[in-house]
């Protein structure tokens, strides 16, 4: 007959299949709010570079509409100051709203990207770092010394998407028409 040992607790730790499984489950536990985490910064980031955009187009057009309303009061033309260039159907062009506010055609090969000025300004030209954003201007006169239409792309590059745009579109009209006949 065997002599029976006495019981053993041979339960002292995990076996390597159960230490695996914890690493599993703590990794699939942990990579769902990462995931959601930076799903949202990547929504923040997106809306934060739309809001600039968008500004810069805004500041496009109004910049356009002092020009306007300071030509009209001098008793200029209406639209002096825009080159008769960038009235030509697909031609695109470019505004530094800093400065000396200048309208300018852009190259064939299409507009530079804004500048960054020391004060964190965007501009066009300059020593500054270029930034990721482009801002185009096309410009038609719709109704001959009477209305015209400005449309202002601006169009920059993500890190983690597509280039991305936003266009704004805002007609103009002579208020003073009196003034350029």
């Amino acid at each position: 007959m065997k002599k029976q040992l006495p019981y053993k607790n041979r339960k002292k730790g995990f076996t390597l299949i159960e230490t695996l499984v914890a690493i599993f489950v703590l990794l699939v536990s942990t990579t769902g709010p990462l995931t959601f985490a930076q799903s949202g910064l990547r929504s923040s980031f997106l809306a934060r570079d739309q809001i600039v955009a968008f500004y810069l187009a805004q500041d496009a057009i109004e910049t356009i509409k002092s020009m306007r309303d300071n030509s009209s009061i001098q008793g200029n033309d209406w639209l002096a100051g825009i080159p008769v260039q960038c009235f030509t159907a697909g031609q695109k062009c470019q505004i530094d709203t800093i400065g000396n506010v200048e309208v300018t055609t852009c190259s064939s090969g299409g507009c530079d990207p804004l500048r960054l000025n020391n004060n964190n300004q965007f501009g066009v030209g300059g020593s500054g770092p270029a930034s990721q954003y482009t801002r185009t201007l096309y410009l038609s006169e719709i109704v001959n010394d009477r209305e015209a239409q400005i449309i202002v792309d601006v169009s920059w590059d993500t890190n983690f998407l597509s280039d991305r745009s936003i266009i704004v579109q805002e007609n103009v009209y002579n208020w003073v028409p009196i003034f350029s006949q």
